[in-house]
């Protein structure tokens, strides 16, 4: 939308109104500037920023649908556009909305493919020398070093969801890649350690019809997880199949069936 205040394109934004929530502002925001009423998505995460008189700002962005409503400019915008996500990076005046529009994935069309990246947690500290309950075990420092670089190695990677084991040393894995692009965490108990290999697949599959995704788990789900696929048929992408902690399979999803997969190196510890 464009504003002529500040003869800038922005996505709609505004304010907290009294009490109300961010996720109810972030509605009414939207009606208000452009006339549609939508229901609320995935939430986008967070920007921050100063603005021209050095205040920071903090705003929050979810994925909306229109329910209704013509869309139409209004309260202090002159112009509203649908267009396509080059377009949108191409016109957005800033680069925090469109770092924004990057965190935004549509969800798959019938025949497109989705990823999962599936890791096995990075290292963690030894299980034996551990005495409290074994979903408490950190990471260990390697293991953390791992689990930054394994951030790294995914890059700019468009992704839906992030999802985990609720063991700590599965969401760790995850934080470095959580904390870059200011997502969330999902964590489910079909991840867990001695989960059942097939329910994991099925749970991955669902999750990839919103996108790709990554997901953290141990090593018990994914060598049997992958097995599995690998004996129903699905293609081998290369010729290593390993299992070592903090290594990430490729898994292709098309309409919720996986379809190749590929085994990535886990990132060096020693550094």
């Amino acid at each position: 939308m464009h504003r002529p205040a500040y003869d800038d394109w922005s996505l709609p934004k505004g304010k907290l109104d009294g009490d109300e929530t961010e996720a109810y502002a972030a509605v009414r925001e939207v009606q208000e500037e452009t006339s549609s009423t939508c229901s609320l998505g995935r939430d986008l995460g967070t920007i921050a920023y100063a603005d021209s008189l050095g205040r920071p700002k903090t705003v929050r962005f979810w994925q909306m649908q229109v329910r209704e409503g013509k869309t139409e400019p209004a309260n202090e915008v002159d112009e509203v556009r649908w267009v396509t996500f080059d377009e949108a990076a191409g016109r957005l005046s800033y680069l925090r909305e469109r770092e924004v529009l990057r965190r935004f994935q549509p969800p798959p069309a019938p025949g497109e493919s989705a990823t999962v990246y599936l890791i096995r947690h990075a290292k963690a500290g030894d299980r034996t020398l551990w005495s409290l309950p074994d979903d408490q075990r950190p990471l260990s420092d390697p293991g953390l070093r791992q689990a930054e670089d394994l951030a790294d190695t995914l890059g700019d990677i468009p992704l839906a969801k992030l999802a985990s084991s609720p063991y700590l040393r599965c969401t760790q894995t995850l934080e470095p890649l959580a904390r870059s692009r200011d997502m969330g965490i999902e964590t489910t108990d079909a991840l867990a350690e001695g989960a059942d290999a097939s329910e994991a697949l099925a749970w991955l599959a669902e999750a990839a019809r919103s996108g790709s995704s990554a997901a953290s788990t141990h090593g018990d789900v994914m060598m049997f997880g992958v097995e599995e696929l690998l004996d129903g048929g699905v293609r081998l992408r290369g010729n290593k199949v390993a299992f070592k902690k903090g290594c990430t399979w490729e898994l292709t999803v098309v309409d919720g069936v996986f379809t190749t997969a590929r085994y990535r190196r886990p990132p060096r510890s020693d550094r």
